[in-house]
């Protein structure tokens, strides 16, 4: 009944009362596992068929090039889901894979075998996927936000334009990043050093003021 309660209150569930949502983890074969921190819970080139609910903790989406080189396309943490895009299209994502930033626990719902004609209770099934397809619409908002903020030409102007947009999300000039440092970097395709010394840069100049993953934003 926890773990119920929990999920209606995701936005992957909306609209769909316990009963229902029993129903969809019994017809996805739901199960849970623990991942420790830095361990993959999917590998570059291995078929993704399965969403992931995040339970607790937080995952990375990283992408890797030919010589090893990773940049984070993502962050999610606990309620978030992650994998729906690969385990509907059935696309196997060659360089794209799942790490554990954090000791997570994930409940997976298995999508290898679904087909809509295995299904007795097709208007539940309905639901749960269109919130799935409203979640990854918004996904893709956000990864078109990333490539506004990384298309620009400078280590400074990426700065300026992540912590804009996290000011507007938050409505407020003060608010949290979900990224360390490193993260961050990956994040906007930055080195470590040249971010930490524009963040200081910016801060000496008066700009911005930060403790941490706090920013503040100066006028």
């Amino acid at each position: 009944m926890e773990k119920i309660n929990f999920l209606k209150n995701l936005p992957l569930f909306s609209n769909l009362n316990e009963k229902e949502i029993k129903l969809i983890l019994d017809f996805f074969n739901s199960y849970e596992k623990t991942f420790e921190k830095n361990n993959f819970i999917f590998e570059i080139g291995k078929p993704i068929d399965k969403i992931g609910i995040i339970i607790s903790g937080e995952i990375n989406i990283i992408k890797e090039d030919f010589w090893g080189n990773r940049s984070i396309l993502n962050k999610f943490k606990t309620g978030e889901i992650f994998g729906e895009v690969f385990a509907l299209s059935k696309v196997i994502p060659l360089n794209i894979s799942v790490e554990a930033s954090q000791n997570t626990r994930i409940l997976f719902l298995d999508f290898k075998d679904f087909s809509m004609e295995n299904s007795e209770n097709p208007a539940e099934i309905i639901k749960f996927l269109s919130n799935i397809f409203k979640i990854s619409l918004r996904k893709n908002i956000l990864f078109t936000e990333k490539l506004e903020h990384i298309t620009k030409k400078t280590v400074r102007e990426k700065i300026i334009s992540f912590l804009s947009s996290e000011a507007q999300k938050n409505n407020s000039n003060s608010f949290t990043i979900k990224f360390d440092r490193q993260e961050l970097a990956d994040y906007l395709f930055v080195e470590r050093s040249a971010l930490s010394r524009e963040l200081g840069a910016m801060k000496k100049a008066g700009l911005i003021d930060y403790k941490k993953d706090f920013f503040t934003l100066i006028k």
